[in-house]
């Protein structure tokens, strides 16, 4: 199974511009892992391994929003 935040990852580290950042968004597969292991979490059913993947992607979305304001920015939208 690939890691929710795995495809932000690639997305960055492929090279993008402006706009591509300003009108990124996850997968289905990636919004439905999130969906899942929050809900997990909220039943208290998370392994660590999960965990550690649900803190990541939360860190790397931060990090994507704070990019996409910025893109905003530079793009003037």
């Amino acid at each position: 199974m690939i890691k929710a935040y795995t495809e932000i990852v690639d997305f960055i580290a492929s090279g993008t511009t402006p706009e591509a950042v300003a009108c990124f968004t996850a997968s289905a597969e990636a919004k439905n892992r999130v969906a899942e292991l929050i809900s997990r979490e909220k039943r208290s059913e998370l392994s660590s391994d999960e965990r550690t993947e649900l803190d990541h992607y939360i860190e790397v979305e931060h990090i994507m929003r704070l990019a996409k304001a910025k893109a905003r920015k530079i793009v003037g939208t």
